[in-house]
């Protein structure tokens, strides 16, 4: 990598300074600016000396004395310091002003020696080792200085750590909370035999409170119970003693059972709580009438019921349950001792409503995955209680106008080229409506899903018309009908067991018809088809638990189409389906295919904000017995911004095909590079640069193969080279690589990624590995594509 520089410096003289002053302000020491009996703190070492310890926790409680640092040392990057690099270049004593805001939010002022209290920081590290039951810890510091900067080192020194001998429940037998206490005993975080760990005390506290808490015990806490430990047993082992706090209320040492539940159905800051015009539905108190959403829609979100014990459990899932519904924006329960009954808790559930109906115009730059853009337009209307069951309908009216980069990546346009840019133009006009209600509709009797997701039936139906200029016009209907819930915070279920599109091909130009001739496969592709079937998709991910490691995203698509009615056909006797002779319904052909596609994630997160994002995406389609081909709009393609950055969109594939074989193929060559197979994998480096700018390395691999061969009217196959072959496939690969920087403010995610080619799978074998002729720029062969997209890729 460093023999390239001269080279690039000698072949491209404009960058020399560029590249000099890049090189000055990351390789600075950062010491410019330090005070004379001062050092930089440059980074520290911590060292755990563990002693006849069985544990083997040596590198657990390094990372945790390690977190017990501070002040932590300047940001550094592959050994150099470029936060601290802006500051000393932009350091000015003004407080505004354009050298002021990039030393402030750019850089990162020096980490000075002297702001380091070794021996509070010593202490900090004791106190942790003594709550992991280290009582008879030792910790050691050393600074080392050298020209002006300064590193520390911290030894830990610890021996076997002190073990539970037993854990005692000290609280009297005569009261009811005890035996609550011990009935989940075996469920107890503190084991006889483990050592002694204060977070596992804690935690046991939460524990059962959590635990009494859902068996009624409304006003108990966790500072209740207090824990005191034993360590003159003997032997390096401690007894663990609970009991309860003196004197505490009465009302925290007995369970409740639920009373009278109200709620307030239409609530708003400042009304009244008269409950005069009260309507009673199944022991819910409903206020004040069912104007807004009816009773029967609502209770089915409110898992409280009367004359049941208090449940925190059941608190909080009514609660998620009716944050979910749309009609409403705030969701609040209270709870009161009844004045009668002092046992008994009366429920308060106040309901405020969100803005019932609303409507948007948003005018935008589409960029889609296929490489089209151009400008749009959206107007939407909702309606978030349509039938007053918090049924949230959606209708949206977009226009977009686009056009499509052509090419296959980056080469300077020919004029072939600029014919392709300028006839891959389009518009699109479509409405597309929905109706989401919050429950399962169903001919079937179902139970009332205890999870605190909120179950959907959504129905669909919409329009699109799209016109390829010069080319041809597409009427596309659609309808749909779909249930979406999710059992686990992790899980996602979204089924949709009916699925119709209808594909219309309206009008065609001269021109396109003359390929759609050549093209038996993209006839068939094009042709006027029904789409009936089912989709299943089920998706898993932890992202969402923001403190792990390691965090999982999979996402399984089952998509079929004309199987079922096909098979009726067959029982009702209808005749077998040719390839020039389909099976109808309604006069026209359907399409019959199954499709199945996988995408996985890996998120690997370490340091401040740095990560490591692996993906693996499959999908493989077959059409069978009254198709031949899959519909164009199921078929796979690969390349552009979300895929590999290197290429354009669908301009590699299938296999080794080159569409520049074929005659005049490059103007159409959009519409001839899609799959029945897809596999692509990547991999990407992210970090922080400096504030809201992050940066990216990573790495592309994948391409689209054909499952089957067709061939045109002379017998000719219509794209060689595109056929799977096991024993080849990983030699046809397209591969690139690149760097991006991306514009992350939390809300929005600016993203631009430059790719390079590494190996172009279209190329004569021998000839495929092209990183050697890589060209700096954005013309001609094997340069640089640059993809500018809004989120992350994956």
């Amino acid at each position: 990598m460093l023999a390239a520089i001269p080279a690039l410096i000698h072949t491209r003289p404009c960058h020399t300074l560029l590249l000099a002053a890049l090189l000055l302000l990351c390789g600075c020491t950062g010491t410019s600016r330090i005070p004379q009996d001062d050092a930089l703190f440059t980074g520290f070492n911590v060292k755990v000396e563990a002693r006849n310890d069985s544990t083997n926790r040596q590198k657990q409680l390094q990372t945790e004395l390690e977190a017990a640092v501070r002040p932590k040392p300047n940001f550094s990057l592959l050994g150099m310091r470029p936060k601290l690099a802006i500051y000393n270049t932009f350091y000015t004593e003004k407080d505004k002003g354009l050298k002021h805001w990039i030393q402030t939010k750019l850089g990162e002022p020096p980490v000075l020696l002297s702001t380091v209290d070794t021996a509070t920081v010593s202490l900090v590290m004791s106190n942790r080792l003594h709550n992991r039951g280290y009582f008879n810890n030792s910790v050691q510091s050393k600074t080392n200085v050298r020209k002006k900067t300064a590193t520390i080192d911290w030894t830990a020194y610890v021996s076997q750590p002190y073990r539970i001998r037993q854990v005692v429940y000290t609280i009297a037998d005569s009261l009811i909370v005890q035996q609550d206490i011990e009935q989940n005993r075996g469920e107890s975080l503190l084991i006889p035999g483990e050592p002694y760990d204060l977070d596992k005390m804690t935690a046991e506290r939460v524990r059962i409170d959590a635990n009494l808490k859902n068996k009624g015990y409304y006003y108990f806490s966790p500072d209740m119970l207090i824990f005191s430990v034993d360590t003159t047993v003997g032997n390096r082992r401690a007894d663990v003693l609970m009991r309860l706090k003196q004197n505490l209320p009465d009302q925290a040492l007995r369970p409740y059972k639920i009373d009278d539940i109200y709620i307030f159905a239409n609530y708003n800051i400042g009304d009244s709580l008269s409950v005069n015009d009260t309507i009673s539905y199944k022991n819910y108190k409903y206020i004040p009438n069912e104007n807004y959403v009816r009773a029967r829609h609502l209770v089915r979100g409110v898992f409280i019921e009367h004359d049941s014990l208090y449940s925190r459990q059941d608190h909080l899932l009514t609660i998620n349950r009716l944050s979910g519904l749309s009609a409403y924006k705030f969701v609040n329960i209270d709870y009161e001792t009844d004045t009668l009954n002092p046992g008994l808790l009366d429920t308060f559930i106040y309901l405020t409503p969100s803005f019932k109906k609303s409507l948007r115009m948003e005018g935008k730059f589409v960029s889609k995955s296929n490489n089209f853009t151009g400008p749009g337009i959206t107007v939407s209307f909702r309606n978030r209680n349509a039938l007053k069951g918090s049924e949230l309908l959606n209708v949206d009216f977009t226009g977009n106008f686009e056009s499509q980069a052509g090419g296959r990546g980056s080469q300077e346009n020919t004029a072939t080229e600029k014919q392709l840019n300028t006839n891959l133009s389009s518009y699109e006009l479509g409405v597309q409506s929905s109706l989401t209600f919050p429950r399962i509709i169903s001919p079937f009797r179902l139970r009332n899903l205890r999870t605190e997701f909120v179950p959907k039936t959504r129905m669909g139906l919409g329009f699109n018309f799209l016109t390829r200029v010069r080319y041809f016009q597409m009427n596309s209907f659609n309808a749909s009908y779909a249930y979406n819930w999710k059992p686990k915070k992790e899980f996602t279920h979204d089924f949709t067991p009916i699925n119709l599109q209808y594909v219309q091909l309206a009008s065609v130009t001269d021109e396109f018809q003359d390929l759609l001739d050549q093209n038996v496969f993209l006839r068939r592709s094009f042709e006027d088809q029904f789409i009936i079937g089912s989709i299943y998709q089920l998706t898993f991910s932890n992202q969402m638990e923001t403190n792990r490691t390691h965090q999982f995203f999979d996402n399984i698509t089952l998509d079929g189409s004309g199987n079922l009615i096909n098979g009726l056909q067959s029982l009702t006797g209808a005749e077998e389906p040719q390839e020039n002779k389909p099976r109808t319904i309604f006069g026209r052909p359907y399409s019959q295919y199954v499709r199945v596609e996988n995408d996985f994630r890996y998120y690997f997160n370490f340091g401040q904000e740095s990560q490591i994002v692996t993906r693996l995406l499959a999908g493989v389609g077959y059409a069978h017995g009254n198709s031949t081909v899959m519909p164009y709009v199921k078929q796979f393609s690969i390349g552009g911004p979300n895929s590999i950055r290197a290429f354009r969109a669908r301009s590699i594939g299938p296999g080794t095909y080159d569409v520049t074989e074929k005659a005049d193929s490059l103007v159409f060559s959009y519409f001839d590079q899609t799959g029945d197979m897809k596999l692509e994998a990547n991999i990407e480096y992210r970090f922080p640069i400096a504030g809201f700018f992050k940066g990216a390395v990573f790495v592309d691999a994948g391409n689209i193969w054909l499952l089957k061969e067709t061939r045109n009217e002379k017998g000719e196959i219509d794209r060689p080279g595109g056929l799977f072959e096991g024993n080849e496939f990983l030699g046809e690969l397209a591969v690139g690589t690149g760097f991006g920087l991306r514009v992350d403010v939390e809300f929005f995610v600016l993203r631009f990624d430059l790719g390079i080619p590494v190996r172009v799978p279209y190329l004569p074998a021998g000839e495929r590995n092209v990183l050697s002729d890589f060209k700096f720029g954005f013309k001609g062969d094997n340069s640089m594509t640059l993809n500018i997209a809004i989120g992350y890729p994956f």
